[in-house]
């Protein structure tokens, strides 16, 4: 159902027509593939859908395949997990949710040693408790929406 772009709310826009959908927060930046050019929508959380506590930067919705809640940050990989965390049951019950969800974290360059073990512990945690895969990366790269999807064994 095509979405009526006159009745969103400031906080949400459609992607722009293209095979390319970014978002950006400082240095740090996403880009999602559309081959298709599907209406996509993109959700500023932090000060539009969330205003106040704990939250992530966006939500980078595809209804035909999954919404991704995106944290674009500097360092503190703990700190966006629980952004990502706080923003997840907010968005779940949106009217315009979809039915699936993935979740990413842009961080600066390097990873210390007891971050990866907590990064593990995180995804694991991710996959288990809220059946949605998390994806923590160090640079600015490119992404399918299809790598975000859990095996269809690991949703139910």
């Amino acid at each position: 159902m095509p979405i009526d772009r006159n009745k969103l709310p400031s906080y949400i826009r459609t992607a722009p027509p293209g095979e390319w959908i970014v978002i950006k927060e400082n240095k740090r930046s996403a880009r999602f593939r559309n081959a298709d050019q599907d209406e996509v929508l993109i959700i500023h959380v932090d000060g539009g859908l969330i205003t106040s506590g704990e939250r992530a930067d966006y939500v980078v919705a595809h209804p035909v395949v999954l919404d991704v809640i995106v944290e674009l940050k500097g360092s503190d990989v703990s700190k966006a997990i629980d952004q990502i965390r706080a923003t997840r049951p907010v968005w779940i019950v949106h009217e315009l949710a979809g039915e699936q969800f993935g979740a990413l974290v842009v961080r600066g360059q390097g990873v210390h040693p007891r971050t990866t073990a907590s990064i593990d512990r995180w995804k694991r945690e991710f996959r288990k408790t809220f059946k949605m895969k998390l994806l923590v990366e160090t640079r600015n790269r490119d992404y399918e929406f299809s790598e975000f999807l859990l095996p269809e064994s690991l949703r139910a």
